[in-house]
Formats: structure tokens, C-alpha cells, sequence
């Protein structure tokens, strides 16, 4: 397999310099980028291998290293930037053009309009959640849900950490009482990651499935939201994301919490979700009141927060269509 030969295990356990000296050769490192383009086209196993890549090589910038990494590769920027740039155009490609010129100038009616335009949306009140893991689901298809819930929940509060960055004023004391929740205000046992771990260890789900066993749509879903975070060209796609996510959270975990208490699973393995059913109505409540309307005045601003928020939806919606096919 052509993946396999250019991105095989040693790939990206090199040093920076080794990976930059692997490709020193401008043919050999057009190659490379070539087999990196390569992954973009219309077929489910590259797509898997393109998002794979991506998912590793974010890893190696949002996780603390036990050796050496080619975290300061130039090799490895340009290979994660066509990654990136090929994900960007996939990803526009969904988008509805029309609708989203549509937005109307006046902030006032741009918070309205966009979650109008949310509850029309194939992924809002999906049955993934509304029928299967509310009323059929087993444990073990709680376990597989968890799974892959993990490559954005097990994470988040370094996404908002990252976010912030260069913000000031209002946004940034928005995404701090945000991050300060995730903390557990300021109480160790109750930081969000921590809880979902405990979900985690509920399961038995070990490290190796975690990085192993993500489908394509579920690493795709992590890599928006770590690409999106990381970059301030993309601050306000970030913007209209989580705007998203948030507001449509309470309604999924509230149907995660039934299915669960339907199950008689353990009250332990469930804080994460009760908890943010009711944390995040109120950070939806504030992010559109505090960062999304200020920020609509702006056209590109505008445009930026429409394209973030659809990148979501059109991405959540194929991520629960293929889980509950495979349900």
C-alpha cells in the first residue's frame, strides 16, 4: 500500500532532523507530498488514512513526549499543511453557498437565523441519539459511542486553552468561564476530563484502542476542532463551532443520560453528561450573547462563523450517520 510505504511506524517516531534529512532531496520530498495529495481523493480508505495522519501528527503537537518527535520538522509542516488545506477543501465542498450568503448583516438577527438554520439541519434532534441511544442501544453500543466521542471530550479543555489565545475582553473572559467549568472549578476530581476518563475506565477502553479503533468521521471531527483552535486565520470558524456544539449538547446528553439510566448503568460513569446538560445550555446561552452577536457585525467575521458553524453540522451529521449504520 502506497500509505504504508511513505508513512509506516517510524514516520513519525524520527527527530526533527532526521525526518528533515530523510527528505532533503526536492524530489523526494515532492514525492512525499504527492502521496500526502494522493489521500485526498474520493475513496473511504485514504480518507481514513488522510484524517489518521492528521489525528497522529496533531498528537505529536497537543501531547507532552516521552523522546524524541519532528515536532519542529519542516518535512512534517508541509506534509500537515497539505493535510490540512486538502481537509479545508473537502469540507467546503458541503457547504450550501446560497444559504450561507443568505446570513442576514444585522447581529441582532444573525444569532436567530443561524439556529433556525441549526434546527433544519439533518443533525439536529438526530436519531442516533433521539431513538437509538435513547430507547435500543446496549452497553455495548455505549461502549463503541464512547469510543468515539473521545477524539473531541477527551480533549476539550486544551481546545478552549488554545482558543483563547490573542482573544481579549468579553470573548476571552467567555472562553475562561468556559475553560474554568472544564477545570471543575478548580476542583481536581471534578475536571471534565478527568470525569469522561472515568467513562472510559468504565469500559475497559484501552490506550491502544483509543488511538487504534476511531473511525474516519470521528478523527475528522477531532481534527476540525484542533485545526480550527490552533490557527487565528481560523479563529472564527472556531467561533461558529463551538457555537454549535454547545447548543446542541444538552439535547444529545440528556438522550444519552436516559439511555444510560434505561441500562442501569453505574451513576458514576454518568457526571460527564449530566453535568453538561446543564453547563452547556449556559455556555451556548453566553457564547452567542458574548462572542457570536458582537462579532456579526463584521462581514468576513460573518461569513467565518457560518463556515465554522456548518463545518460542524455537515461533519457531526456524517459521523452519526455512519455509527448508526454501523449500530
Amino acid at each position: 500500500m502506497e500509505f504504508a510505504k511513505w508513512f509506516g511506524i517510524t514516520f513519525l517516531e524520527r527527530s526533527a532532523e532526521e525526518l528533515d534529512a530523510a527528505f532533503a532531496e526536492p524530489a523526494r520530498l515532492a514525492e512525499l507530498l504527492d502521496a500526502v495529495a494522493a489521500l485526498a481523493k474520493d475513496d473511504p480508505d485514504a480518507f481514513f488514512a488522510q484524517q489518521y495522519l492528521l489525528s497522529r501528527i496533531y498528537g505529536i503537537h497537543t501531547q507532552l513526549p516521552s523522546g524524541d518527535t519532528p515536532e519542529n520538522s519542516t518535512v512534517l509542516h508541509a506534509v500537515t499543511r497539505r493535510l490540512e488545506q486538502d481537509t479545508i477543501v473537502a469540507e467546503d465542498g458541503y457547504l450550501d453557498e446560497e444559504l450561507i450568503s443568505s446570513s442576514p448583516e444585522d447581529p441582532e438577527q444573525f444569532v436567530p437565523w443561524l439556529k433556525s438554520v441549526v434546527r433544519q439541519h439533518t443533525v439536529f434532534k438526530h436519531p442516533y441519539y433521539h431513538q437509538f441511544l435513547r430507547n435500543e442501544a446496549t452497553e455495548e453500543d455505549f461502549r463503541k459511542f464512547v469510543l468515539q466521542e473521545s477524539s473531541v471530550d477527551a480533549r476539550f479543555d486544551d481546545l478552549l486553552a488554545t482558543m483563547q489565545v490573542g482573544t481579549d475582553g468579553a470573548t476571552k473572559m467567555e472562553i475562561a468561564n468556559n475553560f474554568w467549568d472544564e477545570m471543575g472549578n478548580g476542583d481536581p476530581a471534578q475536571v471534565h476530563t478527568v470525569l469522561f476518563q472515568r467513562i472510559i475506565e468504565h469500559f475497559g477502553i484501552t490506550d491502544e484502542e483509543l488511538k487504534e479503533n476511531l473511525s474516519a468521521e470521528a478523527l475528522l471531527g477531532g481534527n476540525l476542532a484542533v485545526m480550527i483552535c490552533r490557527y487565528r486565520n481560523l479563529f472564527y470558524e472556531a467561533v461558529g463551532h463551538l457555537a454549535v456544539a454547545e447548543w446542541l449538547a444538552p439535547d444529545r446528553f440528556s438522550q444519552v443520560l436516559h439511555g444510560w439510566e434505561r441500562l442501569g448503568l453505574p451513576d458514576d460513569g454518568i457526571t460527564y453528561h449530566r453535568l453538561h446538560i446543564g453547563i452547556d445550555a449556559h455556555h451556548a446561552s453566553g457564547w452567542f450573547a458574548n462572542v457570536v452577536k458582537p462579532m456579526a457585525g463584521d462581514a468576513a467575521a460573518r461569513r467565518a462563523i457560518t463556515r465554522g458553524a456548518f463545518w460542524r453540522l455537515n461533519s457531526s451529521g456524517r459521523y452519526l450517520d455512519r455509527i448508526l449504520t454501523h449500530a
